[in-house]
This record gives structure tokens, sequence and C-alpha cells, in this order.
């Protein structure tokens, strides 16, 4: 391998490529077209003297090689680019760069469309990128190399040397369409006990606690609880919702977005469930970077934190 032939560009594709699975994508991120990145592919491949990525039906998979190497690339790239962003300080009046948020698609209904309008006004240059919430480990990786930003949601795993910082409360509610054939206005202990359950249980949040303790709530009265339908995206779930006679419980915002939607009834349940914390998180390599904090101001002020 000779180091010389290696630029910083090509081990930015290559972490594209390795980030996104694909070499279509790649380019679309890089703003590059697909020709190009394919050609810093085969540079590198040359140069490193390993295939890197191999094709599959599940896209671009790194070869062993790839891994090894995939988190060093990672913070190198991470810490130059947060080198040259400290010492030139951060204007977001002029500032062009895209921050990327670990997201639920619930974060995204409720909590986005106020932060996009915000940083609009405040940093045109600004782009915004959502990810999957995933499991903690590559949480975690992603959150140290820089190539996530923050976590904004409700979470209850986060471990290690990561900051937090509270948002506001949110409590769960019951939501029924606005023409259910047994529940207007209220709904009491039998009439849950006894509904079918439309239920919302994604990944990566802290939903499933609240899921066990729904589940609990009918052990503790010798019920087996029925739940017709389980989702773990919230895509459509408003229509399925309108078109039943099932019982949802989420989250307050949430709710509220979803009533919106179908005129539904929001009514509050009859099982006593705790309320919880939305939050933001960053990690600790970031908590005097500039551009980090910025970012972090702007979600915190839209709550008044």
């Amino acid at each position: 391998m000779n180091p010389n032939r290696i630029d910083l560009n090509l081990l930015k594709v290559f972490d594209a490529i390795l980030q996104t699975s694909s070499v279509t994508i790649a380019a679309s991120n890089l703003g590059l077209t697909q020709s190009a990145v394919s050609n810093a592919l085969s540079r590198l491949r040359d140069a490193l003297g390993d295939p890197l990525f191999v094709r599959t039906s599940e896209g671009m998979v790194p070869t062993p090689r790839a891994s090894e190497i995939a988190v060093p690339i990672r913070q190198g790239l991470a810490t130059i680019r947060q080198t040259l962003e400290n010492y030139a300080g951060f204007d977001p009046a002029t500032a062009e760069r895209t921050f990327r948020l670990f997201m639920t698609d619930v974060g995204q209904m409720v909590l986005l469309p106020s932060l996009i309008d915000q940083i609009r006004a405040a940093a045109p240059g600004v782009d915004i990128q959502t990810a999957q919430v995933p499991p903690f480990r590559l949480r975690e990786a992603a959150m140290e190399s820089g190539d996530v930003d923050i976590a904004v949601g409700y979470f209850l795993d986060f471990e290690g040397p990561f900051h937090c910082q509270r948002l506001f409360s949110q409590s769960f509610v019951c939501v029924v369409r606005s023409d259910h054939p047994r529940i207007q206005g209220g709904m009491d202990i039998d009439e849950f006990l006894r509904a079918d359950h439309l239920v919302y249980l994604p990944s990566g949040g802290g939903h499933g606690y609240q899921e066990n303790l729904v589940e609990r709530f009918f052990l503790e009265h010798g019920i087996q609880r029925r739940v017709a339908i389980r989702v773990a995206h919230f895509l459509g779930i408003w229509k399925i919702l309108e078109h039943s006679d099932l019982v949802l419980t989420i989250p307050c915002r949430l709710a509220h977005v979803c009533a919106g939607m179908i005129g539904a009834q929001v009514l509050d349940p009859p099982v006593e469930l705790p309320s919880f914390d939305v939050t933001q998180y960053w990690h600790e390599r970031f908590h005097h970077d500039p551009a980090n904090r910025w970012l972090r101001q702007q979600i915190a002020t839209l709550y008044g934190v």
C-alpha cells in the first residue's frame, strides 16, 4: 500500500458507502456523480489492495479489511472536521453544513417541523438529516465519531460519556376514532380492559417501558390483553385507527398530532402511567464544539430550556 496515493476525498467516499451500503446514495449524500464515487472507490481499492465492499442483495457489504479500518477512518474524519470547525468557529448565518440527528419517526412528526422552521430562519445554509435510532452500541459509535451529532427523544439506555439535557415532560393518553361506537368523551377501566388494542412499539425508544406497564395492569386484573395490531412505524397508524374500534395508547403530543389528522378523541387513560422526559443527548467529544453547541441551543430554545 502506498499511503501517498490516498487523499481525504477517497476516505470520505469510503465512509459514505459504509454508512449507506450504496454507491448511489453515497454519491447523493456527497453531492457527487455515481461515476465519480465509483472511480474513487476503484482508486481506494487499488491503493489498499482489497475489494473493500462486495455487492450483495442487501447492498454494498464491507469486507473484513474494510470493517477493520472503518472506525479509525471515521474517527479521523471527525477529528479533522472538528479541528477545522473549532478553528473557524461557527457562524450560523454563513455556515453550510449538515447536522444528523438520531430521531424516531414520531420525533420527525412532533419535534422536527418546529426545529426546521427555527433553523431555516437563523441558518439558511444548514441542512438536517435524521437517522433511525439503532441499538445502543451502534448509536454510541456513530455519536462518538461525529457521524451523528445529537439524539433527541425518549431513551432509557444511554450510557458512557454522554451529556443529557431534559427538554420537556410528557404523559401518555389513549386515542380512539371520533365516532367510536362505545367510547365517547371518556373511557372507564372496564372498557379499557375489554377493548382491542393497537400498539405502537418502535425500536430504539422507550415505548416498550410504557407497554410493559399496560401489560402488567391487564395481568393484575387477570385478563389477557388482545393486541389486534402491533406496528413498529407510525406512518399510516392514524388510518388504522380511523377505520377500526381499536384503542391506541401513545404520548400526549403525538396523540394530538394524530387527532388533528382524523379528528380522533384524546382521552385520559384509566390506568396510571408515569410521565417521561424527552431529552437530547450528545457525546463528550463534542461538548465544546461550537456547531454542536449551537444546534443544542436551538433545540433547547424551542422548549424554553
